[in-house]
């Protein structure tokens, strides 16, 4: 069976993004001497992905080609008339427990969960996340979206892997106690 991955990065106060969505605060974190935080493993391991509208315009708004060719991208929304302006990418507007419990039944490869904060708490509130892969920066940013949302679910973690880096980044990986 697959596993829902969440990797995400989240300021040193627990933000995702800035209030607005933005991400720019990520611009300022070097890359590492060797390796990419996990990144290229993390890919490899992955069939399908899901992010949020919001996190999906952000992506579309980096104004460069789709960064995912060849992953199966379903954006979770409300909005059943979202454009969709990247390849095997597909909309996702109901029904999302039952559309990700029988894929990770069915799936040959992992799923990444990119975000936001409001899908995040959505897949742990409904059991459907698996692993969390954090990656502290530290850095404060004093407001913005938090990397949960109110009213996530009490939820236990047990901590399997602490990899610091270089560049002070620390990634924290979690998979859900039984």
């Amino acid at each position: 069976m697959s596993r829902v991955i969440l990797y995400i990065a989240t300021s040193l106060d627990g933000f995702i993004a800035r209030p607005d969505g933005n991400i720019d605060w990520l611009n300022s974190v070097p890359n590492p001497a060797t390796g990419d935080y996990g990144y290229t493993e993390l890919l490899e391991s992955i069939g399908t992905m899901f992010m949020g509208r919001k996190t999906y315009d952000e992506v579309i708004g980096f104004g460069i080609e789709w960064p995912y060719p060849g992953i199966d991208t379903f954006v979770v929304t409300t909005d059943k008339n979202l454009e969709i302006k990247s390849p095997n990418t597909y909309l996702l507007t109901e029904n999302i427990k039952d559309f990700v419990t029988e894929l990770k039944k069915n799936a040959e490869k992992d799923i990444w969960l990119v975000g936001g904060g409001q899908l995040i708490t959505t897949f742990i509130n409904n059991g459907l996340l698996d692993r969390m892969i954090i990656t502290i920066i530290p850095k404060l940013i004093g407001e913005g979206i938090p990397l949960f949302a109110e009213n996530t679910a009490e939820t236990v973690w047990k901590l399997i892997k602490t990899e610091p880096f270089d560049t002070g980044l620390v990634n924290l990986t979690y998979d859900k106690a039984e």
